[in-house]
């Protein structure tokens, strides 16, 4: 069956359907024969629509799913408003959409949808993609909240980052929290707060960041400018005091298309290139993988053979 008369968004829904079919069944089967894949009661979307969504665009039309069945208007909050921003989350988007419940005292969840009234009564609103989710602080700190300090920083960081035209600061973030009136989790968010910054350049360098603190290293200094003949370099990390640089090195820079153009190759090769500049101007540069920050013991012997100092010492 045609079903892109029918679909908004990508969303097919079924009261629409049948309003102007007689075959009754005919949902039902594409759905058994894997032609639509059913993302809510009533809500489908087509196979082929679905298949090369990213893992953050389904979350998104699942959250459209939500909404469109919902009895009560839906507000998206948590990691489902970050799909929504455009916010980096530590590790899978889920099948289950989160809302601010506003109605019923939250607690309620359902199948597909889980519910929270965490801040709900001072939660403010905003309107991305024709969808009402949560304010960017207010998403950063509802994200932040359940997780460790590490894993929350790369969202948090992306909230206050000069590179987001929507960013917020410091000052906001705090003010979200006092009107967020916690009693568990207020001490965290407080911490994650104090030690964002908007000058991280990614999610797995904001990890990063956050792994070498707890492992009691000096803090770094952050995009610190460097210049040659061959023009400006700016080093992840850079501690002066021991004229040692550091750069992370995700996964994404080396798979994804948006920075290899196809050719992985080029891209280490010009890293290369810009490391034997940078190693002409620095004592040592240690270039951290994502699965460094993954096992911290590694990254701490790598940095202390590199003579990164610890906090208080000499």
């Amino acid at each position: 069956m045609e079903y892109a008369a029918f679909a908004r968004e990508g969303l097919i829904l079924s009261r629409e359907v049948r309003r102007l079919l007689t075959d009754q069944r005919a949902i039902r089967r594409d759905v058994e024969d894997g032609t639509l894949i059913r993302l809510r009661r009533g809500a489908y979307v087509e196979r082929d629509v679905w298949a090369p969504l990213s893992a953050r665009e389904k979350h998104v039309l699942r959250i459209r799913a939500v909404q469109a069945m919902a009895v009560h208007p839906v507000v998206a909050a948590g990691v489902s408003a970050a799909a929504l921003w455009g916010m980096p989350i530590s590790g899978a988007w889920p099948e289950t959409v989160t809302v601010l419940d506003r109605w019923r005292g939250g607690g309620r969840s359902e199948p597909g949808v889980h519910k929270t009234a965490r801040g709900e009564r001072t939660a403010g609103q905003a309107t991305l993609r024709g969808i009402d989710c949560t304010t960017l602080a207010r998403t950063a700190l509802d994200v932040a909240f359940g997780q460790s300090f590490a894993e929350a920083m790369g969202s948090v960081d992306w909230a206050l980052s000069n590179q987001n035209q929507d960013a917020v600061s410091a000052v906001e973030l705090s003010d979200e929290l006092r009107g967020m009136n916690l009693r568990v989790g207020a001490r965290h968010l407080r911490q994650v707060i104090g030690f964002a910054t908007p000058l991280s350049g990614s999610f797995g360098e904001s990890r990063a960041r956050a792994v070498i603190h707890l492992l009691g290293f000096e803090a770094p200094g952050l995009q610190v400018r460097f210049a040659d003949a061959e023009g400006e370099m700016f080093p992840d990390f850079y501690w002066a005091g021991v004229r040692v640089a550091a750069e992370f090195d995700g996964r994404a820079k080396y798979t994804r298309d948006e920075f290899t153009r196809g050719d992985p190759a080029q891209v280490a090769w010009r890293e290369k290139k810009r490391e034997d500049r940078l190693r002409k101007q620095v004592r040592g540069v240690v270039r951290i993988l994502t699965e460094h920050v993954e096992r911290p013991a590694v990254l701490e012997r790598m940095l202390l053979e590199a003579g990164v100092p610890r906090r208080g010492r000499s």
